[in-house]
């Protein structure tokens, strides 16, 4: 897939009239080459791939390189964009990361290529990336796996009285012993009335009996990312409770089934924001449905009822409708899945009955 990425960068050089294309994303840089460190660039022409770090990453691309031939190592002295535009000859016109690079980036990199004419481009480089490859669908599933386990195994362990903040941190523990090399984004974990905020930071609230849980996590294998929301309720359910979590429930079930390649956004959004809406409880559903998962949390596509855009096959999203209600509490159900063409397949699979503990 890298080599199918890089054949879609060089068609893109053709199409917006480029002789060479920048990429300063360290992740993208990841996603287009497979090369993965704290400092590297790319600049690609039709006839070249060069591939920029520093001394501390020459032996790394050096092996890198020699493994991937299609890929040539330039090692970077002092002036990073000096070196870069050593290669841009006069009268190029290069594409570059508008999004990525600072205004005093740009200005320094303006500065280095006098003579040349850079070009603003933004989604038209991360929309490269959108289809995962096999081996990274396996590395998301296995993180998926992973924070699946863990969540089996925090069950065992919540009981009446502890903090929010103290749960948060043993499940991220637990995640780190079964194999997650870091949390994908910081943990979420809110009780009772809290659980209205949807991406409220855990704190010393107290658990009670009665008290929803609403647990958001995600752990990452080989860089990629997993992320699920499960809510509970600690003790028997309520009737308001139990109303509210089988509405958001009802939602998220007809939106995985409704997910495959060739729908677009915003009709998969419409799926579960009309369910909840029918139901009566369409305000209290104000964030889009889901969005992209894959090196980074937050990824193109993002599902939601701005967007036109459509799934194809190989995407990961999250679909994670929600209902809060503020001075009660709120319940958010996640699941990440990769697009096919008749039916998206599930990446988590932890319960998603209601748990009364």
């Amino acid at each position: 897939m890298q080599n199918s990425r890089l054949e879609s960068a060089k068609n893109l050089l053709k199409d917006k009239a480029l002789t060479h294309l920048l990429i300063t994303d360290l992740i993208d840089v990841e996603y287009l080459s497979g090369f993965r460190s704290s400092n590297a660039l790319i600049l690609i022409s039709l006839k070249k791939n060069l591939l920029f770090s520093d001394f501390r990453y020459k032996e790394a691309a050096q092996l890198f390189c020699s493994k991937n031939p299609q890929w040539e190592f330039q090692i970077v002295k002092e002036n990073l964009f000096n070196s870069i535009c050593s290669f841009l000859p006069k009268g190029s016109v290069c594409g570059f990361q508008a999004n990525d690079l600072t205004v005093e980036k740009y200005d320094e990199l303006s500065a280095s290529g006098k003579n040349v004419k850079f070009v603003k481009l933004s989604s038209e480089i991360s929309e490269l990336f959108l289809q995962k490859t096999s081996s990274e669908i396996a590395s998301i599933r296995k993180a998926a796996r992973i924070g699946d386990a863990a969540f089996e195994n925090l069950l065992q362990r919540i009981s009446e009285g502890t903090t929010e903040a103290a749960l948060a941190r043993e499940l991220e523990c637990l995640c780190s012993e079964l194999g997650s090399e870091k949390p994908s984004f910081d943990t979420i974990v809110l009780f009772g009335s809290r659980a209205a905020l949807p991406h409220g930071r855990p704190g010393n609230r107290r658990l009670k009996k009665g008290d929803f849980i609403l647990i958001d996590f995600g752990c990452t294998v080989n860089g990629f990312c997993s992320d699920m929301t499960r809510t509970l309720v600690f003790g028997k359910a309520s009737p308001r409770q139990r109303q509210i979590y089988d509405i958001v429930l009802n939602a998220q079930k007809e939106a995985c089934n409704a997910a495959k390649a060739g729908i677009s956004s915003k009709e998969l959004d419409n799926v579960a924001r009309s369910s909840i809406s029918t139901a009566g409880f369409g305000e209290a559903f104000g964030h889009a449905l889901g969005h992209g998962v894959g090196l980074r949390i937050h990824e193109k596509p993002r599902i939601s009822f701005h967007s036109d855009s459509l799934l194809k096959q190989n995407m990961v999203i999250t679909i994670e409708p929600g209902i809060y209600i503020t001075n009660f509490g709120g319940v958010r159900i996640e699941d990440m899945v990769v697009i096919k063409e008749k039916k998206a397949g599930l990446l988590t699979s932890a319960p998603k009955e209601l748990i009364e503990l």
